[in-house]
This record gives C-alpha cells, sequence and structure tokens, in this order.
C-alpha cells in the first residue's frame, strides 16, 4: 500500500473509524487501485467495509463476478431483485449458480408479481416511455431501494465494467451510490475477454438466455445506477 493512500486511509479512520462513507477519498483510492488484479481490490474492500452487499442480476458472465466477490467472505449477502420477468433458462441457471457456489441470496419481488402486473397494465411498455418508466420503478428500483434500505450496507459490489457502455465507461472501480454507500467495481478495468477467460479457467456455469424487462437494449442503463 502506497505511503499517500495510508495517510489518506489514516486520516479517515481516525475522523469516522471508518473508510467507506460519505466522504471517503474515492480518488486517491482510484488511484491506488488503477493497477491492482480484482482480488487485490476485494480483499482491501473486505477488510475494510463494515457491511457490504452484492447487487445481481445473473445475467451472462455475471458468475465471475459472484465467484470472485464470495472468495474472501463466503456469507456475504447476495441481493437479486426477481421482476418476474427473466427467462425460464435464467431461473435455472440461478438455482444453478446458488448451489455451486453457496450463496447467501436475499431475494426482493416487486410488491406487484408479473402476472399482476400484465393483467392490470398490459405487455411490457415501449422504452423511454412514462409507462416504461412506472414500470421500472414497480418491477425494480422499488424492490431495489427496500433491500438497501433493510440491510442498509455501506459497500454495495457490482459487476460493472469500463467497456459495457458510454456511462460506464466514465465510472470507476470507486464511486458514491445511492442509499449512502459506496460502489466498489473490482472488475472494473477488465475486459469481456478476461471475464470469459476467467469463466472458463473455473469452468463455472454462465447464463446464455438473459433478458432485462427494464433495459431492453444492452447498452441502455436499467436506472440503479443512475439514483441518487
Amino acid at each position: 500500500m502506497s505511503i499517500e493512500l495510508v495517510k489518506t486511509l489514516s486520516k479517515t479512520e481516525s475522523k469516522s473509524e471508518r473508510v467507506f462513507h460519505a466522504d471517503a477519498d474515492l480518488i486517491a483510492l482510484n488511484r491506488e487501485f488503477q493497477n491492482s488484479r480484482p482480488s487485490e481490490i476485494m480483499k482491501f474492500t473486505i477488510e475494510h467495509a463494515q457491511n457490504p452487499v452484492i447487487f445481481t442480476n445473473f445475467r451472462p458472465l455475471a458468475v465471475a463476478f459472484l465467484h470472485l466477490v464470495t472468495q474472501p467472505k463466503k456469507d456475504i449477502p447476495v441481493i437479486w431483485v426477481d421482476h418476474g420477468f427473466n427467462t425460464p433458462e435464467t431461473y435455472r441457471h440461478i438455482e444453478r449458480v446458488v448451489n455451486t457456489l453457496d450463496l447467501n441470496l436475499h431475494v426482493y419481488s416487486p410488491r406487484m408479481s408479473a402476472a399482476h402486473y400484465t393483467a392490470v397494465y398490459g405487455p411490457i411498455p415501449p422504452l423511454d416511455t412514462p409507462e416504461h418508466d412506472r414500470f421500472s420503478e414497480i418491477v425494480k428500483l422499488e424492490p431495489f431501494n427496500r433491500a438497501m434500505e433493510e440491510l442498509k450496507p455501506d459497500v454495495w459490489l457490482n459487476g460493472i465494467r469500463h467497456d459495457q457502455n458510454a456511462h460506464r465507461k466514465n465510472l470507476d472501480v470507486f464511486t458514491f451510490g445511492s442509499h449512502g454507500t459506496v460502489r466498489v467495481a473490482p472488475m472494473f478495468h477488465l475486459t469481456e475477454l478476461d471475464v470469459e477467460e476467467y469463466i472458463y479457467d473455473r469452468e463455472l456455469p454462465d447464463n446464455h438466455d438473459y433478458f432485462d424487462p427494464t433495459k431492453g437494449e444492452e447498452h441502455r442503463e436499467c436506472g440503479l445506477l443512475l439514483q441518487k
């Protein structure tokens, strides 16, 4: 660890006895870890986080992130919002991954089921409409916010990478998230090929039939990273 980061952490810890908080020096953290391996980022995070949680949607390649982040802390809570519109294969894949990695899974579902929503409002509405905004709030944002309010994490671990879309390219390993959290993305500097090799080398099960109704298109954000 560099002298600069040691000074930063000492100052931070003497002030609040925590590393991850609303006044954390994320610029220094990102500078220190810009060339670090994901496992090194995870080691540091678990050593200093007081109540970390993982958020996942079990999308393709997400199993690599789940494997990585559960290695240093097997019982870390894994938040999954089951919006009810997943493909059958995605549900089967989730069962395989939960069993393979022995995940401490916390499932949060919308207060309105997929069948209820469809019966009242009809099919998934078109993107970029007020109706779709309401849909996203009902099936993903509300249950996610409920999870964060109940679990009260200081660190929110996620699997985003710089090469996924324009918004994520401008983020970093350590960023401020909603609900007073610090978001940590240990795989941020990896490429899609890096992640594919991680899965192949460890013979992990992957998901090849996935659909996120709140995004519709791969390059879009679903809204969780845009919340303040």
